[in-house]
């Protein structure tokens, strides 16, 4: 007994180690550096992420050496903190809870009669973790990964392995002291351990880490909506709705309680055969919601690098702020992103990238019909933001062109190869792949438009219709060919030709002119053709190779 005591205290121990390790090593490293320092402090959500990230990973690696090493039985993470599936009946009562916790928090946000100091510390409380350059990273930070890794952490872990040796009330009530500790405050300490004991009784009666992962989102992307829209400021302190916030939450907290009570422990989930067919769409979304969230964690931490760090160092700087240049952050960016799509693929999903993306031939006199209607997109779109009402009402055409086809010729072509090759393997090979497999083709290429419309325009609108009917084409030629070289070709020859025509453009100062109406004119007329005879030519692999899913067969079919 006292050995498996022992035993116990030692992992738990290890645990919490590397939990504060991982924090503290970030302090460090941000009173280091003044500029990474502002960056984290400005982008709270960020800061969380990095660090939650790589408590996972350094966990993740334990367990993999821990299997190697030892002659136990092997166990993952995800089994040791106990992915299992749970039924309707316990997501939906996850979800009731869930919606009274953050009910309860906002309405005891507005309680007169509570210490102002507990008051401002809940604002503050907010007001911190909502703290970012973009709520995407909120949402993604605050909302998804910080709830996702802290539940998997304190209650997947630390939380079985207490069980694992002490008796039950007691193993309980640790993990919400625990849980309470690491909080930023007195008065979250006090309502974090209340909240713990709420997902600790649900973790034991549901046996999934599923349900707690599912209350602890939801109520993290309820509050920070709330402090984001204007809700939570919007309410006074004393104001009526206060008062009927906080008990109504309270009473659907006791009410979900009781319902989860009456749940035999160990019952065996059952799935109702509305959310069976609801399955497909939620994978789809978290499969993107997942890439989109390692497009910013790679993204963003290398824009401060290269604008912020590296620019510091006298050696580099004039290199650096030399436009010609910029584009090797993005290929720098590129050649980060793709190892870690096909890694998280390959581990997690059992999936290989380069067959997720199709990597089929295309036949060579599809190759040039192809390049040949790239060149015409290319044309059309270099000589209509010519035309002065043009360029005048939409000057970010010009910011856009730019800073993507201003580079030595050197880089762009360096640039024009990678950064072609990673739109498509994100674009086409994951965010489209997955649109298609549970949506008809309309809506996943509409889809698959607005995902590159938030990513790399902002949903400006202008750039977005531009970029977003780039996309439905190169979408049509990746199902018509069932590859990801067709658009690909696409790709390279659009900026191509951007490169090429705004330079000769620029060399001999060419200004807007006849010859650029009758241009527009000539490709307006040659590109639905070309698109015609490209549908024609579509190989009998392109109109099989999408009949059938990955998600569908995930998921247990349609």
């Amino acid at each position: 007994m006292l050995k498996q005591v022992g035993s116990m205290l030692l992992k738990v121990a290890i645990l919490l180690g590397v939990y504060l390790i991982v924090f503290e090593a970030q302090k460090m490293v941000m009173g280091q550096y003044e500029g990474y320092k502002k960056l984290l402090e400005s982008n709270v959500p960020v800061w969380l992420l990095m660090n939650f990230t790589a408590i996972y990973l350094l966990i993740l690696a334990g367990y993999g050496i821990r299997n190697r090493i030892t002659k136990k039985e092997k166990i993952t993470l995800f089994e040791a903190a106990r992915f299992t599936p749970i039924g309707t009946r316990d997501w939906l009562l996850s979800v009731m809870i869930a919606f009274g916790c953050a009910l309860a928090f906002i309405g005891l946000m507005k309680l007169p009669f509570l210490p102002q100091a507990a008051l401002s510390q809940m604002q503050a409380y907010v007001d911190i973790f909502g703290q970012a350059e973009r709520f995407i990273f909120v949402l993604i930070g605050v909302g998804f990964a910080g709830a996702f890794m802290e539940e998997i952490f304190f209650r997947g872990l630390v939380f079985n392995q207490l069980r694992s040796a002490l008796p039950f009330m007691a193993a309980y009530l640790l993990q919400a002291v625990i849980y309470s500790i690491f909080q930023p405050n007195l008065t979250i300490t006090f309502i974090s351990f209340f909240l713990a004991l709420i997902y600790g009784f649900l973790f034991t009666k549901t046996g999934s880490i599923w349900s707690t992962i599912s209350i602890a989102v939801i109520v993290n992307v309820l509050i920070v909506t709330a402090g984001e829209s204007g809700v939570i400021s919007g309410l006074p302190v004393g104001s009526p709705l206060g008062y009927v916030m906080f008990p109504a939450g309270l009473i659907v907290i006791i009410f979900g309680l009781l319902l989860v009570n009456k749940r035999p422990s160990g019952a065996q989930p059952t799935v109702s055969p509305f959310v069976a067919k609801l399955k497909p769409y939620f994978i789809m979304a978290g499969r993107i919601g997942l890439y989109i969230a390692i497009y910013y964690a790679v993204l963003q931490p290398l824009v401060h690098l290269w604008y912020n760090v590296l620019t510091q160092v006298d050696t580099l700087r004039p290199w650096l702020n030399d436009s010609r240049n910029s584009n090797w952050g993005l290929v720098l960016n590129d050649l980060i992103a793709v190892p870690i799509y096909y890694f998280i693929l390959r581990r997690y999903q059992k999936r290989d990238l380069l067959q997720v993306c199709r990597l089929d031939k295309i036949p060579f006199s599809s190759v040039w019909k192809i390049a040949l209607l790239s060149i015409c997109m290319g044309l059309w779109v270099t000589s209509v933001v010519k035309i002065p009402a043009v360029s005048e009402t939409f000057p970010q055409f010009e910011g856009l062109f730019s800073s993507l086809v201003g580079g030595a010729p050197f880089t762009f072509i360096v640039f024009l190869i990678i950064h072609s090759v990673y739109k498509e393997v994100l674009f086409r090979g994951l965010v489209f792949n997955d649109l298609y497999s549970v949506l008809p083709l309309g809506w996943a290429l509409l889809g698959n438009a607005f995902v590159y419309g938030w990513l790399f325009f902002n949903f400006d609108p202008a750039l977005s219709f531009y970029g977003g009917l780039g996309t439905i084409i190169f979408g049509l030629l990746y199902v018509w060919f069932g590859s990801i070289w067709a658009p690909t070709v696409a790709q390279i020859g659009l900026f191509a030709t951007y490169y090429i025509s705004r330079n000769l453009f620029n060399h001999y100062e060419i200004g807007f002119n006849g010859y650029f109406i009758a241009l527009i004119a000539l490709c307006s007329f040659a590109i639905p053709p070309l698109m015609h005879r490209l549908y024609k030519q579509r190989t009998s692999g392109g109109r099989q190779v999408f009949t059938a899913g990955s998600i569908q067969h995930d998921a247990g079919g349609r």
